[in-house]
């Protein structure tokens, strides 16, 4: 799947990561705007962003958890897809945790965004050619593990669905982190009727005893 990187990283997510308060019509810091354009550059320079998908039947892809269940629920089939920004990015950002943390800082949330960015533009692709490959056929959001009670392990099986280690170089971690870092793995789930998937709830989250979002009264 070919995916290009956009011209800029969205600012007002890239802020949020930074925990950084600001009106958009209101002017950032020199020394932050400065900060985050001399990131942005870099990002830019370094990302070489890949993705792949799979359309299964839905029998045939593995999933464990109430929140993944109810947002397949009605789906007859799944595309599981696989998109990363590449190592290059991990590479940048070790060698500035060499010379500056706060630039490293910064960095690492600006690449967390536009991995973001990345996805959402496979997942558009991949539904427009879907959509003429299986024409009638409806699609729910992007489901990633790790999301509400769906576990992160389940990536493991979304990078074989794929054959994303060869593919596109995504591999596992036995602790289950992706590597390169800045990937993503999610389900996609396919319908003869309208399917909307469901977002999970906080109370179904995992993580939801130690979620820095939700002691800042904000969610994900």
């Amino acid at each position: 799947m070919d995916i290009r990187l956009p011209e800029t990283i969205e600012r007002s997510e890239w802020l949020k990561f930074l925990h950084v308060t600001a009106a958009p019509e209101e002017a950032l810091p020199d020394p932050l705007e400065e900060q985050l354009a001399q990131a942005e550059k870099q990002l830019l320079l370094a990302a070489s962003p890949r993705a792949i998908y799979r359309v299964l039947e839905r029998s045939a892809v593995a999933t464990e958890g109430f929140s993944i269940e109810k947002h397949l629920e009605g789906c007859t089939r799944v595309a599981v897809l696989a998109v990363t920004i590449g190592a290059g990015i991990d590479q940048l950002i070790t060698r500035t945790q060499l010379t500056s943390m706060a630039m490293a800082v910064v960095l690492d949330a600006g690449a967390s965004v536009l991995t973001e960015q990345m996805a959402d533009a496979a997942e558009q692709i991949m539904k427009e050619e879907l959509a003429q490959k299986l024409p009638g056929m409806y699609t729910t959001s992007r489901f990633s593990p790790g999301y509400g009670d769906y576990p992160i392990r389940y990536q493991r099986e979304i990078l074989q669905y794929t054959d994303a280690p060869r593919k596109i170089g995504v591999t596992l971690t036995a602790g289950n982190m992706m590597v390169p870092h800045k990937s993503v793995t999610a389900l996609v789930g396919l319908a003869d009727h309208p399917v909307t998937g469901r977002l999970a709830p906080c109370s179904e989250c995992v993580l939801r005893g130690k979620c820095t979002f939700l002691k800042e009264g904000r969610h994900c």
